[in-house]
Protein backbone atom coordinates (compact mmCIF):
# COMPACT_ATOMS: atom_id res chain seq x y z
CA UNK A 1 0.00 0.00 0.00
CA UNK A 2 2.77 2.40 0.88
CA UNK A 3 4.46 1.82 -2.48
CA UNK A 4 1.27 2.59 -4.39
CA UNK A 5 0.77 5.81 -2.45
CA UNK A 6 4.37 6.74 -3.14
CA UNK A 7 3.84 6.13 -6.88
CA UNK A 8 0.64 8.21 -6.89
CA UNK A 9 2.38 11.07 -5.08
CA UNK A 10 5.21 10.91 -7.59
CA UNK A 11 2.80 10.97 -10.54
CA UNK A 12 0.88 13.94 -9.15
CA UNK A 13 4.15 15.80 -8.44
CA UNK A 14 5.39 15.24 -11.99
CA UNK A 15 1.97 16.18 -13.41
CA UNK A 16 1.97 19.39 -11.39
CA UNK A 17 5.45 20.30 -12.64
CA UNK A 18 4.52 19.57 -16.27
CA UNK A 19 1.34 21.61 -15.86
CA UNK A 20 3.53 24.63 -15.14
CA UNK A 21 5.87 23.90 -18.03
CA UNK A 22 3.25 22.95 -20.65
CA UNK A 23 -0.05 24.30 -19.36
CA UNK A 24 -1.82 23.88 -22.69
CA UNK A 25 -1.29 20.10 -22.48
CA UNK A 26 -1.31 19.17 -18.79
CA UNK A 27 -3.47 21.80 -17.07
CA UNK A 28 -7.10 20.81 -16.61
CA UNK A 29 -9.28 23.82 -17.35
CA UNK A 30 -12.93 24.27 -16.61
CA UNK A 31 -13.70 24.09 -20.32
CA UNK A 32 -11.44 21.11 -20.94
CA UNK A 33 -12.73 17.69 -21.93
CA UNK A 34 -11.18 16.03 -18.83
CA UNK A 35 -12.95 18.32 -16.40
CA UNK A 36 -16.26 16.40 -16.29
CA UNK A 37 -14.38 13.25 -15.34
CA UNK A 38 -12.10 14.88 -12.78
CA UNK A 39 -14.74 17.07 -11.16
CA UNK A 40 -18.30 16.21 -12.01
CA UNK A 41 -21.04 13.61 -11.71
CA UNK A 42 -18.77 10.82 -12.93
CA UNK A 43 -15.83 11.67 -10.69
CA UNK A 44 -17.34 9.85 -7.68
CA UNK A 45 -17.42 6.61 -9.66
CA UNK A 46 -13.82 7.10 -10.74
CA UNK A 47 -12.88 7.47 -7.08
CA UNK A 48 -14.90 4.36 -6.18
CA UNK A 49 -13.11 2.35 -8.88
CA UNK A 50 -9.71 3.60 -7.67
CA UNK A 51 -10.47 2.70 -4.05
CA UNK A 52 -11.83 -0.67 -5.14
CA UNK A 53 -8.66 -1.44 -7.08
CA UNK A 54 -6.48 -0.51 -4.09
CA UNK A 55 -8.64 -2.59 -1.73
CA UNK A 56 -8.60 -5.55 -4.10
CA UNK A 57 -4.82 -5.38 -4.40
CA UNK A 58 -4.52 -5.24 -0.61
CA UNK A 59 -6.71 -8.34 -0.13
CA UNK A 60 -5.00 -10.17 -3.01
CA UNK A 61 -1.56 -9.76 -1.40
CA UNK A 62 -2.69 -10.19 2.24
CA UNK A 63 -2.09 -13.95 2.37
CA UNK A 64 1.43 -13.59 0.98
CA UNK A 65 2.31 -10.91 3.51
CA UNK A 66 0.93 -12.99 6.40
CA UNK A 67 2.94 -16.01 5.26
CA UNK A 68 6.10 -13.90 5.05
CA UNK A 69 5.48 -12.60 8.55
CA UNK A 70 4.95 -16.11 9.92
CA UNK A 71 8.14 -17.41 8.33
CA UNK A 72 10.28 -14.50 9.51
CA UNK A 73 12.95 -15.49 12.05
CA UNK A 74 12.03 -14.91 15.67
CA UNK A 75 13.67 -12.28 17.76
CA UNK A 76 17.20 -13.63 18.42
CA UNK A 77 17.24 -11.90 21.80
CA UNK A 78 14.61 -14.36 23.12
CA UNK A 79 16.35 -16.98 25.29
CA UNK A 80 15.26 -20.44 24.13
CA UNK A 81 16.82 -22.08 27.20
CA UNK A 82 14.57 -20.27 29.66
CA UNK A 83 17.44 -20.23 32.19
CA UNK A 84 17.84 -17.24 34.48
CA UNK A 85 19.94 -16.33 37.52
CA UNK A 86 18.38 -15.92 40.94
CA UNK A 87 21.59 -15.03 42.82
CA UNK A 88 25.29 -14.99 42.00
CA UNK A 89 28.51 -14.24 43.84
CA UNK A 90 32.11 -15.21 44.54
CA UNK A 91 31.95 -15.65 48.31
CA UNK A 92 35.65 -16.41 48.82
CA UNK A 93 37.09 -14.56 45.79
CA UNK A 94 38.20 -17.92 44.41
CA UNK A 95 34.99 -19.53 43.22
CA UNK A 96 31.83 -18.89 41.24
CA UNK A 97 28.46 -19.50 42.87
CA UNK A 98 24.98 -19.04 41.50
CA UNK A 99 21.36 -19.98 42.01
CA UNK A 100 19.75 -20.78 38.66
CA UNK A 101 16.03 -20.79 37.88
CA UNK A 102 15.36 -23.60 35.40
CA UNK A 103 11.58 -23.71 35.87
CA UNK A 104 11.07 -22.29 32.37
CA UNK A 105 13.35 -24.81 30.68
CA UNK A 106 11.39 -26.27 27.72
CA UNK A 107 10.13 -29.79 28.41
CA UNK A 108 11.89 -31.29 25.39
CA UNK A 109 15.20 -29.90 26.72
CA UNK A 110 14.95 -31.63 30.10
CA UNK A 111 15.38 -35.06 28.49
CA UNK A 112 18.33 -34.01 26.33
CA UNK A 113 20.42 -31.59 28.38
CA UNK A 114 21.98 -30.99 31.75
CA UNK A 115 22.94 -27.63 33.27
CA UNK A 116 26.39 -26.25 34.05
CA UNK A 117 27.76 -22.94 35.27
CA UNK A 118 30.55 -21.30 33.28
CA UNK A 119 32.45 -18.28 34.56
CA UNK A 120 35.49 -16.19 33.73
CA UNK A 121 36.84 -12.72 34.32
CA UNK A 122 36.22 -9.72 32.12
CA UNK A 123 39.09 -8.77 29.85
CA UNK A 124 38.11 -6.28 27.10
CA UNK A 125 41.15 -7.33 25.06
CA UNK A 126 39.89 -10.91 24.64
CA UNK A 127 36.74 -12.23 22.95
CA UNK A 128 34.67 -13.75 25.74
CA UNK A 129 33.49 -16.59 23.49
CA UNK A 130 37.12 -17.52 22.72
CA UNK A 131 38.68 -16.93 26.13
CA UNK A 132 40.24 -20.14 27.50
CA UNK A 133 40.72 -18.71 31.00
CA UNK A 134 37.38 -20.02 32.22
CA UNK A 135 35.86 -22.31 34.83
CA UNK A 136 33.07 -24.81 34.22
CA UNK A 137 31.13 -26.75 36.85
CA UNK A 138 29.97 -30.34 36.76
CA UNK A 139 26.69 -31.11 35.03
CA UNK A 140 23.48 -30.81 37.06
CA UNK A 141 20.11 -32.43 36.44
CA UNK A 142 17.49 -29.83 35.44
CA UNK A 143 15.30 -28.76 38.36
CA UNK A 144 13.20 -25.70 39.09
CA UNK A 145 15.97 -24.16 41.20
CA UNK A 146 19.61 -25.23 41.21
CA UNK A 147 22.51 -24.01 43.36
CA UNK A 148 25.94 -24.41 41.77
CA UNK A 149 29.34 -23.52 43.22
CA UNK A 150 32.66 -24.28 41.59
CA UNK A 151 36.22 -23.19 42.50
CA UNK A 152 38.23 -21.34 39.88
CA UNK A 153 40.01 -23.68 37.51
CA UNK A 154 43.81 -23.81 37.63
CA UNK A 155 43.97 -22.00 34.29
CA UNK A 156 41.70 -19.20 35.46
CA UNK A 157 43.40 -18.84 38.87
CA UNK A 158 46.87 -18.62 37.34
CA UNK A 159 45.73 -16.13 34.71
CA UNK A 160 44.12 -13.91 37.36
CA UNK A 161 47.26 -14.02 39.52
CA UNK A 162 49.45 -13.13 36.53
CA UNK A 163 47.23 -10.22 35.55
CA UNK A 164 47.26 -8.89 39.10
CA UNK A 165 51.04 -9.09 39.37
CA UNK A 166 51.42 -7.35 36.02
CA UNK A 167 49.15 -4.56 37.19
CA UNK A 168 51.13 -4.06 40.41
CA UNK A 169 54.45 -4.06 38.53
CA UNK A 170 53.21 -1.24 36.28
CA UNK A 171 52.42 1.10 39.18
CA UNK A 172 54.65 4.19 39.20
CA UNK A 173 56.16 5.36 41.44
CA UNK A 174 56.66 1.85 42.77
CA UNK A 175 55.09 1.26 46.21
CA UNK A 176 57.32 0.00 49.07
CA UNK A 177 58.01 -3.71 49.09
CA UNK A 178 55.41 -5.64 51.06
CA UNK A 179 52.70 -3.05 50.51
CA UNK A 180 49.24 -4.51 49.87
CA UNK A 181 47.58 -3.23 46.68
CA UNK A 182 43.84 -3.93 46.28
CA UNK A 183 43.12 -5.25 42.78
CA UNK A 184 39.58 -5.31 41.39
CA UNK A 185 38.43 -7.99 38.94
CA UNK A 186 34.98 -8.34 37.43
CA UNK A 187 33.63 -11.83 36.85
CA UNK A 188 31.02 -12.98 34.34
CA UNK A 189 28.82 -16.06 34.67
CA UNK A 190 26.68 -17.94 32.15
CA UNK A 191 24.28 -20.84 32.60
CA UNK A 192 24.66 -23.38 29.81
CA UNK A 193 23.03 -26.56 28.61
CA UNK A 194 25.15 -29.50 27.51
CA UNK A 195 24.07 -32.92 26.23
CA UNK A 196 23.45 -35.44 29.00
CA UNK A 197 26.59 -37.33 29.98
CA UNK A 198 28.84 -34.88 28.11
CA UNK A 199 32.50 -34.78 29.18
CA UNK A 200 33.03 -31.23 30.43
CA UNK A 201 36.80 -31.56 29.98
CA UNK A 202 36.07 -30.92 26.30
CA UNK A 203 34.93 -27.37 27.07
CA UNK A 204 37.90 -25.03 26.98
CA UNK A 205 36.06 -21.88 25.91
CA UNK A 206 32.46 -20.68 25.88
CA UNK A 207 32.12 -21.32 22.15
CA UNK A 208 32.83 -25.02 22.78
CA UNK A 209 29.36 -25.29 24.34
CA UNK A 210 27.51 -24.64 21.08
CA UNK A 211 30.18 -26.44 19.06
CA UNK A 212 29.29 -29.62 20.96
CA UNK A 213 25.54 -29.33 20.59
CA UNK A 214 24.87 -27.30 23.73
CA UNK A 215 23.13 -23.98 24.31
CA UNK A 216 24.17 -20.83 26.16
CA UNK A 217 21.69 -18.96 28.32
CA UNK A 218 21.20 -15.36 27.22
CA UNK A 219 21.45 -13.80 30.70
CA UNK A 220 24.89 -12.75 31.87
CA UNK A 221 25.50 -12.46 35.60
CA UNK A 222 28.54 -10.85 37.14
CA UNK A 223 30.18 -9.76 40.33
CA UNK A 224 33.25 -7.93 41.54
CA UNK A 225 36.08 -9.43 43.58
CA UNK A 226 38.83 -7.49 45.35
CA UNK A 227 42.17 -9.10 46.13
CA UNK A 228 45.08 -7.60 48.04
CA UNK A 229 48.35 -8.24 46.22
CA UNK A 230 51.67 -7.72 47.99
CA UNK A 231 54.38 -5.73 46.22
CA UNK A 232 57.45 -7.92 45.77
Amino acid sequence: MGKIIAVLVGILTIWGALAQIMPEVFQIRSEGKLMPFVWGKKSIWIAVMAVGCLLGWYIWTLEGRLNALASAPRNPSIDETGLSFLIWSSPDNSSCSAGIDASKLPTDFTDKFEIALVCGYIDPSVDQMKDTRITISQLFTPQNAISISVPFSKTMSEALAQDRRSFVNRIQPRPPRGSKIPIVNNLWMRAVLLPKGFDISNVHRLSDVTANGGKIGAQVAGCTIITNVAVE
